[in-house]
C-alpha cells in the first residue's frame, strides 16, 4: 500500500479535525503520513485554545486559564460533537466533558433579566406566542416580538432556492426593518442575537446566513428533545485540546510548531509545494496533498505572497481569487476573563448582555467545572471566573464614553466590568462587587499601540458572511486536485464562523483527499442544518411558487 504524505497548515479546530479524520482512515485503501504545521510555539487549538495567564502560577500550581473567548456548543452542532466523541479522555471521551447549561439569561441594564423558557412551536401562531412570551417585557413596542417571529417564520417556510436567490442578497438589518423599530428591538433581536451569539454583523450579514442560524438557536431554546447550550467542564486546552493532541500523536500525526506557510504555486492542476518559515529559516514542504486550515485573513496573505511566483495559484485555480474577495469580511469578538475570589454563578448558562454598548456576552464558568481546575491554579484563592466576549468595538462605552478601539487594555477591562455590573446588579440586587475581583486577563491578540489604543489587525478576527458572498466563498475541494481548504469561510451547511463550521469544512477536505487517492475508507459524514419535518410542506409549496416566479406567501393552500 502506497503511503501518501499529507501536509496540513494550521493547528486550530479545522486542522486538528482534518488530521483526526484522516488518521482514523489511514490504512483503508491508502496509508497517510500526516504532518500539521502550526505558527504558534507549542500551542494548538487556534481561537479555541486556553491561554496561560502570565506569572499567575504560584507554589507549583497551574497558571490561571485565559481564553480568546468562552466556548459555546449549541444543540444544533453535530459535526464537532461527533469528532469529540472519538477523542479518549478520563471520562471516556471528550464529548463526555460537555455539560448542559439549562438556562440562558438576557441581562439588561437597570431592568430584571429574562430567562429562556421551553415550548416547541408548531404553527406561526405558536412561534409568535413563544417569541412574545420571551421578549415582551423588554421595552419593545407592541407587535415587535410578533413581527420578529413572522420574519423567522418566513425564512423557516421558504425553500432553499429562494433563500439562496433572494435572502443571500438582503442584510438581516434591512430584512427586520431595524431603522424603523425601537432601540430595544434593535439591541435585543437585531443586533444582540446576531452579533453576540452568532458573531455576525447584522448590518452586513445576509438573511440566509443569520436567519438560518437564528432558527437553529431559537428552535433549540424551545425544543423539548435537545439541549440549547453545552460547554466544557474545565479549561478548553486541558479537557479537550491536550487529550486531542495526545490521541493524534498516538495515531501517528506529527506536529511542527513555529512553522508558518508563506507561499505556494499551482502548475498543471497540482500544488507544487508550500514554502514555509520556521524562525529565520525558509524551506519547501512537499507532499502528495495539502490542506490549508488557515483563517481567511491568513490564507489571503499567503495567496497575496504567492502571486509573485511564476506558477501563480490565483491563475491556477478559479476558486482561489474568491478568498481575496471575502477576506475583508471580518469582524472582531475577543474575550476577557475576570477571576473572582468568591464564585458568583449568576445563572446556569450563558448571559446575553443585550443592551450593553459593546454587545457583551458572558458566562460564569466555575459552576460547570470540576473543582480541581481552579483548586490547582493560580495562587489558590481564585474560586470563580466571569468570562466575557466583546463584539462591538465601535460604540462608545458607559464608563469612559470611548469606543473599545480607542481604549487602553486597562480601560477595556474597566469598561467591560462596568457594563456587566450595570446589567447584573439591578433592582437593588448586588451580585458583582469590585473587591471580589482577584485579577483579569484580556485576550493577548489585542495589541496596544504606544499611544495606548488597541490594534485589531492581528486580533484573530471572525469571518462574517456578508450579503451575496456565497459565490465567492470557495468549496473545500478545489479544481487543483491535491489542494483542499478547511476553514469556516468555505462553503458549508453550517455557514457561520464557528468551530462547527471549521470541523465540517475539515470533513469535506478529508473526503476530497480520500477521493483523490481512491481510499476505500468511509467518507466523513456531513449533516445539513436541521429543520423540523413538520415545516416541509410549507417549503415544498414555496418551491413550487419560486419555480413559477411567485413571491413567498407562507401558506399551504
Amino acid at each position: 500500500m502506497t503511503t501518501r504524505t499529507i501536509a496540513i497548515f494550521g493547528g486550530g479546530v479545522a486542522g486538528l479535525s482534518a488530521a483526526h479524520e484522516l488518521a482514523e482512515r489511514s490504512g483503508q485503501g491508502a496509508d497517510f503520513e500526516i504532518h500539521v504545521y502550526e505558527k504558534r510555539r507549542d500551542q494548538l487549538g487556534g481561537k479555541a485554545r486556553s491561554i496561560h495567564v502570565p506569572h499567575s502560577a504560584k507554589d507549583g500550581r497551574d497558571p490561571l486559564p485565559g481564553e480568546h473567548g468562552f466556548r459555546f456548543f449549541p444543540g444544533f452542532y453535530k459535526h464537532l460533537p461527533d469528532t469529540m466523541a472519538r477523542i479518549p479522555s478520563i471520562k471516556g471521551s471528550v464529548y463526555d466533558n460537555l455539560v448542559v447549561a439549562d438556562r440562558m439569561e438576557i441581562a439588561r441594564i437597570g431592568a430584571p433579566p429574562i430567562t429562556i423558557s421551553a415550548r416547541f412551536p408548531h404553527t406561526l401562531s405558536d412561534l409568535v406566542t413563544d417569541i412574545e412570551a420571551l421578549f415582551s417585557n423588554t421595552g419593545m413596542l407592541p407587535g415587535e416580538p410578533g413581527f420578529f417571529a413572522e420574519r423567522l417564520w418566513q425564512v423557516l417556510t421558504s425553500c432553499q432556492d429562494r433563500r439562496m436567490a433572494e435572502y443571500e442578497k438582503i442584510t438581516w438589518w434591512d430584512y427586520l426593518d431595524a431603522d424603523n423599530h425601537s432601540e430595544a428591538f434593535r439591541n435585543l433581536l437585531v443586533d444582540g442575537l446576531s452579533r453576540s451569539l452568532l458573531a455576525n454583523d447584522p448590518v452586513h450579514a445576509s438573511v440566509r446566513t443569520v436567519g438560518d442560524t437564528n432558527i437553529q438557536l431559537i428552535l433549540g431554546m424551545v425544543s423539548p428533545i435537545r439541549p440549547t447550550d453545552r460547554l466544557l467542564d474545565g479549561p478548553t486546552t486541558k479537557v479537550w485540546i491536550a487529550p486531542w493532541r495526545a490521541h493524534l500523536e498516538k495515531l501517528g500525526v506529527q506536529f511542527h510548531h513555529e512553522t508558518a506557510a508563506l507561499q505556494f504555486g499551482i502548475a498543471d492542476g497540482l500544488c507544487t509545494g508550500v514554502e514555509v518559515i520556521s524562525g529565520q529559516n525558509r524551506s519547501l514542504v512537499e507532499a502528495d496533498a495539502y490542506v490549508f486550515a488557515l483563517p481567511v485573513e491568513r490564507m489571503a496573505r499567503v495567496l497575496a505572497t504567492s502571486k509573485v511566483r511564476p506558477d501563480d495559484p490565483l491563475k491556477g485555480d478559479p476558486a482561489l481569487p474568491g478568498v481575496l474577495a471575502v477576506a475583508p469580511n471580518v469582524r472582531w469578538m475577543n474575550g476577557i476573563q475576570f477571576f473572582l475570589y468568591k464564585d458568583v454563578p449568576i445563572v446556569h448558562g450563558h448571559l446575553l448582555f443585550a443592551d450593553t454598548p459593546w454587545s457583551l456576552t458572558g458566562i460564569s464558568e466555575a459552576q460547570f467545572w470540576s473543582d480541581e481546575h481552579l483548586d490547582h491554579a493560580g495562587d489558590g484563592t481564585v474560586n470563580g471566573i466571569i468570562s466575557a466576549c466583546i463584539s462591538d468595538w465601535d460604540t462608545p462605552g458607559i464608563l469612559f464614553g470611548k469606543k473599545a478601539v480607542d481604549c487602553t487594555r486597562e480601560q477595556i477591562a474597566q469598561e467591560v466590568w462596568a457594563q456587566i455590573k450595570a446589567s447584573v446588579n439591578v433592582e437593588g440586587k448586588v451580585l458583582l462587587e469590585d473587591d471580589n475581583v482577584h485579577s483579569h486577563f484580556l485576550d493577548p491578540d489585542l495589541v496596544q499601540h504606544p499611544d495606548g489604543t488597541i490594534h485589531l489587525s492581528d486580533a484573530e478576527p471572525l469571518f462574517v458572511n456578508f450579503t451575496d458572498s456565497w459565490a465567492n466563498r470557495p468549496p473545500a475541494v478545489l479544481q487543483t486536485r491535491n489542494l483542499m481548504l478547511a476553514s469556516d469561510y468555505v462553503q458549508t451547511f453550517t455557514d457561520v464562523a464557528c468551530m462547527e463550521a471549521a470541523n465540517e469544512a475539515a470533513r469535506r477536505a478529508v473526503n476530497g483527499v480520500l477521493a483523490l487517492f481512491g481510499s476505500s475508507a468511509a467518507p466523513c459524514e456531513l449533516w445539513p442544518l436541521h429543520e423540523p419535518a413538520l415545516f416541509a410542506p410549507f417549503r415544498w409549496h414555496d418551491q413550487k411558487r419560486f419555480d413559477e416566479g411567485l413571491p413567498w406567501d407562507g401558506h399551504l393552500l
